[in-house]
Parts: structure tokens; C-alpha cells; sequence
């Protein structure tokens, strides 16, 4: 178990489901760790934490391999990235989304999905959360 002092700090752009299964995972394995875990999404990615579920996005060059991750993924009952990253939250993840780019789109707060999203916070005050860890960007 950690020793309370590891972090991992996310900065998640990407909306294509292939980038956020890792983000799920990471974020789970993290939490169960006993890091401290916090995830900024930003660009396409805060699109995924809106109240209104999304459809999967895969990337075109992907596309013919959608169809044998996703059965595969249902063979080994994989949760969903979303699942995962809920069960992180249960652990002590936090997540937030970026304000400027909440703005830029025209959204605020309350149209986020807020039993996932812990607030809209700018970089900096993110960064600040950050500092001292590892910080990976997705």
C-alpha cells in the first residue's frame, strides 16, 4: 500500500473511448493503491462527463478493431471506463473539468454528471492540486 505521500494527477483531452479505458483503469488501480488521485478533463473529454450520456467514440483508424475489443471486453466482463472511474471516486479520486473550456462551450456546472464531476476548476488551481506527483496526460 502506499505510504499516503504518491499522487497521480490526470489531464484527460481526448473523447475517444480508447484514451478513457486507460483513464478508467489508471484511475481505479491509483485509487486502490491509496494514491491520491485527481483527473482534469479538458477538450473532447469533458464532453463524456455530461449529464446526457454519450455514445462511444472510437477513432476511424480504429474502427475495424472496435468490434474485437468490445466483444473481448465483454467476455472478460471488463466494467465500462466510466464504472471504473465511479469506483475510483468511491476510493478518493476526484475529478474536475476545466472552466475555460466549460465556458468556451457554453457549460456550467450543473450541466455535468455531479455524482462524477467533484467541480469546474481553471489549470492553475488544478496544477497546484498536481504538483509534487506524477501528472499523465491523455
Amino acid at each position: 500500500m502506499s505510504s499516503g505521500r504518491d499522487k497521480i494527477s490526470m489531464i484527460v483531452f481526448s473523447g475517444t473511448d480508447d484514451k478513457l479505458i486507460p483513464v478508467g483503469v489508471i484511475s481505479q488501480a491509483a485509487a486502490a493503491l491509496g494514491y491520491e488521485v485527481n483527473i482534469f478533463f479538458t477538450g473532447w473529454a469533458m464532453f463524456k462527463l455530461l449529464k446526457k450520456p454519450m455514445p462511444p467514440v472510437w477513432p476511424k483508424e480504429f474502427e475495424q478493431m472496435v468490434p474485437m475489443l468490445q466483444e473481448g471486453l465483454a467476455r472478460i466482463k471488463a466494467p465500462t471506463w466510466l464504472d471504473m472511474l465511479r469506483q475510483a471516486k468511491s476510493m478518493g479520486a476526484k475529478v474536475y473539468v476545466c472552466s475555460m473550456m466549460s465556458e468556451a462551450a457554453g457549460l456550467k456546472k450543473e450541466d455535468f454528471d455531479l455524482s462524477i464531476v467533484d467541480d469546474v476548476v481553471g489549470v492553475t488551481t488544478f496544477l497546484e492540486m498536481a504538483k509534487g506527483g506524477q501528472v499523465l496526460f491523455i
